[in-house]
């Protein structure tokens, strides 16, 4: 449910409240309501942010306190798409039944203010950058033109670094100036001058090139999705090494909006001094043979992967684009158990966030991981971008489709790093090879 339909309902529900007499022990919202909505919602909520409006007072509470029941009881808010919870995934945001019925009972008893002794300090979030000023700023040298009306545009801006020794990164934010208009970043690793030629080629610090970089890329840093949130794991042994030489492009996914809009985004770049003891390791899964016909209900596309090396879970990431539905994971051990990995029952395009385990956990060599992703090509679907229901392909426009699925960890012996990105490479290259021998039958 994008936050554009949240507005919509909240803002056509009724708005009373108030009126009813509070009982004697009822909660208040200065001692019960507010430290959980000063914990969980007012991180969005508030001027600039995602949220539709502020909850940092109790006037913007009561405004919209029966609203904020119904939705919190039917467990739509705070947003939190896995069907796990936090005896699985670390910083999960949800309510415990005891807040849900805290909240539940301030509406009914009328939703009294309370004694002002008991009201919390309104937490202090940064402005922007969720980690505070980052160690290094890297921006865009101006601001970007995106028409109102077109295809999606993909742009390159290529960021010198011009580092004269390593530099180990311990944290990345993609910060867009721009919301409305960035579907995605992703920042690419370059330590072979072309992306600078490319640009030059275009007589500035950026280059179109839709489909790919148009080099082989060095590596990748964290990127930004609607819903990323940046965080650092102090647990986490593994690290991203920066050398000299090496080239930050920023590959920038625009959707139009109906009107002209501009946008500059920066990096922000948080550096240790510690050396990272392992590299960062991922498994990525796709079935790119995607065709789904207007009116199709639980059109699925599913993909598999056995695991070369004993290989440590840190962390899941699926993507879908609009009229996604569904997304699940889960690995079949060797011994023919069954470990779920992610189950994401109401995809919604608009919080695509990484889920980090509470503890990490080993699948040993030879484990089978399953991907599957379903849509909702009809009319039922609210956030189909189309009335009616178009056929809709693979592409990389918000309103084509796509799969993805990452898994994040490390090899359990660094030895073997090799041999894992070997095989992940592999991999993709087959399912590029499959989505195009699938093509070429439909033509």
């Amino acid at each position: 449910m994008t936050r554009y339909f949240y507005l919509t309902l909240l803002g056509g529900l009724a708005t009373c409240g108030g009126s009813l007499h509070a009982k004697d022990n009822a909660p208040t919202f200065n001692k019960d309501v507010a430290p959980i909505l000063f914990a969980h919602c007012t991180s969005c909520h508030r001027p600039d942010e995602v949220g539709p409006f502020p909850l940092q007072t109790y006037e913007d509470a009561r405004k919209r306190g029966r609203q904020i029941a119904r939705l919190t009881q039917r467990k739509i808010m705070p947003p939190w798409k896995p069907t796990a919870g936090p005896e699985v995934f670390k910083h999960a945001r949800v309510l415990t039944e005891k807040q849900l019925a805290l909240i539940r009972d301030w509406v009914e008893a009328g939703m009294p203010e309370g004694e002002a002794k008991d009201l919390p300090p309104l937490p202090k979030f940064p402005s922007g950058w969720h980690l505070g000023k980052p160690d290094l700023i890297v921006q865009v040298a101006k601001p970007y033109k995106i028409p109102a009306e077109g295809p999606d545009i993909y742009v390159h801006f290529v960021l010198p670094l011009d580092f004269q020794q390593e530099k180990y990164v311990k944290a990345v934010q993609v910060l867009p100036s721009n919301r409305r208009v960035a579907h995605h970043g992703v920042p690419i690793l370059d330590g072979s001058g072309t992306a600078r030629r490319l640009a030059k080629k275009h007589g500035g610090d950026h280059y179109p090139n839709f489909g790919g970089p148009g080099f082989i890329p060095r590596g990748f840093l964290p990127g930004y999705a609607p819903g990323q949130m940046t965080r650092i794991d102090e647990t986490d042994p593994r690290g991203i090494t920066l050398g000299k030489g090496i080239d930050i492009v920023l590959q920038m996914h625009y959707h139009p909006t109906g009107k002209e809009e501009y946008d500059q985004p920066q990096i922000g770049l948080y550096f240790t001094d510690k050396k990272p003891e392992r590299n960062i390791a991922i498994i990525g899964m796709a079935n790119n043979d995607v065709d789904i016909p207007p009116g199709a209900r639980g059109h699925k596309r599913s993909d598999t992967f056995k695991v070369p090396v004993d290989f440590e879970v840190r962390d899941v990431w699926a993507h879908m684009h609009m009229i996604g539905k569904e997304a699940k994971a889960w690995a079949e051990l060797p011994t023919g158990k069954k470990i779920d990995l992610l189950h994401i029952p109401d995809w919604d395009f608009n919080w695509q966030d990484t889920y980090t385990f509470q503890k990490p956990f080993v699948l040993p060599k030879g484990t089978v991981i399953h991907a599957e992703w379903t849509w909702d090509n009809t009319e039922d679907n609210p956030r189909n971008p189309f009335h009616p229901p178009r056929r809709i392909i693979w592409g990389e426009g918000s309103t084509d489709e796509m799969t993805g699925l990452i898994i994040g960890g490390q090899t359990v012996r660094a030895s073997e790093e090799w041999l894992h990105w070997l095989s992940v490479l592999g991999h993709y290259l087959d399912a590029e090879r499959k989505a195009n021998e699938a093509k070429r039958k439909r033509q």
